[in-house]
């Protein structure tokens, strides 16, 4: 037995000025042996965890292995440290490990680890939990432990051998209840915001560009219901893609403008077409934002077809009604509640000698003397302030047809365009000369 252990000791000096390893011919040589007794105390010393085998094609390696103190590890690690030995009784163990349990470290030593039992019931189960875990023969694992206080592991179980050849397992337990309370909250932020984004009435699409390639990476439901594309066509398309084909440089264009001015938004109103062929008015928002190394981009964009109808449909509307009352031979002016021409016609302005461009915006005492706009002016509080009067016949002193002043019959109506809307007073200048015509 001496002689055994003087050669295994003659080995592993061997070794240890050879750092760089030795195969077994060559350790064989060195120690005038043959390689078979060599090769036996290789085995012998690689069970033991004192050399470490490296194969390089058909060679095989020896090198001293280089070994920390177990005790070393339970003192100066954070992590849960436990060591069992074959028939799974403690061997071993760090104060993090026992703090958890409650529990001092020497009234459990050489006890199986199924049999210990914690001040906390929460212990006991997550003990038992462990103990099936390692039973399993499983490498990496997941483990919590339960109670008021919940806890997350990510368990390893490394095998081992002693000095004395006996096997041991070492459980390592890494404490990830933060990287798993992070998790949940971001998992519950992004549900968040998933949902509120689904409730938007606006198209939502955030997109990456690194090294000049744009990737969309999130977008929300409403953004199919505008364009008619499905969730898998969306996240391959580009965002400009989604403009008329005459559109679309102006929305390239307003793309690098948003590039050019990072972190302000940028706007933009196009015609596009869904899916279906349906053409759609959009009102797109674009900002792009650096993050890292690459650009995020976040784009909104709003269905306004139904408000672009609407604002040309009005603008046809006061397109026709200025040709009619261009046309219209009787004198016509619309004032504002405050005294402001809003609208007034060529027959009008004919009267006051000077142009719709000198009257229009311009207060009645600017353009007309005070005596006789005092009288042009009667009658429309009345239509203003008493809702129930909607009509006014006045006769007052006025400009004529030929540059006279005399009396003339001004009919004077309240419009408004809502029940909550400011009101305009709508008036016709009419004379004897122009009823005769």
């Amino acid at each position: 037995m001496h002689r055994l252990a003087g050669e295994l000791a003659q080995v592993k000096e061997l070794l240890r000025n050879h750092p760089q390893g030795m195969s077994v011919t060559e350790i064989a040589s060195a120690l005038g042996r043959n390689k078979h007794s060599t090769g036996r105390y290789l085995d012998i010393l690689h069970a033991a965890g004192h050399v470490d085998l490296r194969t390089f094609g058909m060679a095989k390696v020896f090198t001293l292995s280089s070994r920390v103190p177990l005790s070393a590890l339970l003192s100066y690690t954070t992590d849960l440290v436990l060591v069992l030995d074959r028939d799974m009784r403690i061997i071993q163990g760090n104060d993090p490990f026992f703090s958890m349990l409650e529990i001092q470290g020497s009234d459990i030593l050489q006890n199986r680890i199924e049999q210990i039992s914690s001040p906390n019931p929460a212990n006991d189960e997550f003990l038992l939990n462990l103990s099936r875990i390692i039973s399993s023969k499983k490498v990496s694992f997941e483990l919590m432990r339960g109670g008021p206080a919940t806890r997350f592991f990510r368990g390893k179980v490394i095998p081992t051998v002693f000095d004395d050849g006996s096997s041991a397992d070492i459980i390592i337990l890494e404490d990830i209840t933060l990287e798993k309370e992070a998790l949940r909250a971001l998992q519950e932020s992004e549900e968040f915001f998933r949902s509120v984004s689904d409730n938007l009435s606006d198209g939502l699409i955030v997109s990456e560009i690194k090294s000049g390639k744009k990737t969309v990476i999130f977008y929300n439901q409403r953004l199919c219901e505008i364009t008619g594309y499905s969730a898998e066509e969306i996240h391959r398309m580009h965002p400009e893609n989604l403009a008329l084909p005459e559109e679309k440089e102006r929305f390239e264009r307003a793309l690098k403008e948003a590039e050019q001015n990072k972190g302000t938004m940028r706007e933009l109103r196009f015609w596009a077409r869904r899916k279906d062929g349906i053409p759609i008015y959009l009102s797109v928002r674009v900002k792009l934002v650096p993050f890292g190394d690459l650009i995020r981009g976040y784009i909104l964009i709003t269905d306004i077809t139904q408000w672009k109808e609407q604002e040309e449909a009005q603008l046809l509307q006061a397109n026709l009604i200025k040709r009619l009352m261009s046309n219209f031979p009787h004198p016509i002016f619309i004032l504002r509640q405050d005294g402001v021409f809003f609208i007034a016609n060529q027959a009008f302005c004919e009267l006051l000698k000077t142009e719709p461009d000198n009257v229009i915006g311009k207060q009645v005492f600017e353009i007309i003397p005070e005596e006789i706009a005092e009288g042009f002016l009667k009658g429309n509080d009345e239509l203003i302030n008493q809702k129930t009067i909607t009509h006014q016949h006045i006769v007052t002193r006025f400009f004529r047809p030929g540059g006279s002043i005399g009396d003339v019959t001004i009919e004077k109506s309240l419009v408004s365009a809502g029940d909550n809307s400011p009101g305009y007073i709508f008036g016709i200048v009419i004379t004897e000369d122009m009823c005769a015509h």
